[in-house]
């Protein structure tokens, strides 16, 4: 009789844990398909969602189930030179603390989710309830926000990373949306195919500049080309000086 109370109270016991396991993997599903659905980073698109471009599929094996990728993430970031401190400022309130940190540790692929999450609650409470940012969202959101997320990508990759390295590339490729893929390895291959979300991406210290962080393009490119022109990432213009008043002429 003994026994077999001791064989219900375990039972009852892993059927506990079953459940705290079931829970935290939904609560992870929740959490993976908010950060995906976000209209950031490129090639992971939903199925089933009119006008998506699927570019091939990707080992999400890892993101369940706990088991490693096939390709490791280095988070080694170079250590040669002084990082500048980014002062934290926020319109919205929000806290940017943790993308600093996981920036300083060299998490390049945390620190992308989390500037994900970031530009979600930018965009306001319909985007957050929502998983995911309209293109017509950013211009409201404030310069101040923008551009710390900009400046801790700049200041933590040495000036490698961040969306004014990436609207420099942008220009540069004359706003061919296809040469600048190219020109921040966004594509490979001889076709120029899209790599794959989050295997195929560079989460290193030292790749092509203007790699990090990634915005999705899948859906087409507007939610990318607002950021981009967003008035946080406009170039300051250089004033002309007026040398007619000062210049004197000799007769």
């Amino acid at each position: 009789m003994a026994s077999n109370k001791g064989s219900s109270i375990r039972a009852r016991h892993v059927s506990g844990q079953h459940a705290r396991l079931v829970s935290s993997v939904r609560a992870g599903r929740l959490l993976f398909r908010r950060q995906v659905g976000l209209n950031l980073t490129h090639p992971l698109a939903r199925k089933n969602t009119p006008g998506v471009v699927r570019a091939g599929g990707s080992d999400l094996s890892s993101l369940f189930d706990g088991t490693g990728s096939s390709k490791e993430s280095k988070n080694e970031a170079k250590d040669d030179g002084e990082v500048k401190e980014v002062e934290l400022n926020s319109e919205l309130g929000l806290d940017y603390s943790l993308l600093r940190d996981l920036l300083a540790a060299g998490e390049w692929e945390k620190a992308d989710d989390e500037t994900r999450l970031k530009l979600i609650e930018m965009a306001g409470e319909e985007a957050v309830i929502r998983g995911w940012v309209y293109f017509t969202e950013v211009k409201d959101i404030p310069i101040a926000d923008l551009r710390t997320v900009d400046d801790l990508w700049l200041s933590y990759s040495k000036g490698r990373y961040g969306y004014s390295v990436q609207k420099k590339a942008w220009v540069k490729s004359r706003k061919v949306w296809t040469k600048f893929f190219q020109e921040i390895d966004w594509v490979q291959g001889e076709n120029n195919a899209y790599r794959k979300w989050p295997l195929e991406f560079n989460w290193v210290a030292d790749a092509k500049k203007g790699h990090l962080p990634l915005t999705n393009a899948l859906r087409g490119t507007q939610l990318l080309q607002a950021v981009l022109e967003h008035p946080a990432f406009e170039e300051k213009k250089k004033k002309k000086v007026n040398t007619s008043a000062t210049t004197s002429v000799k007769i």
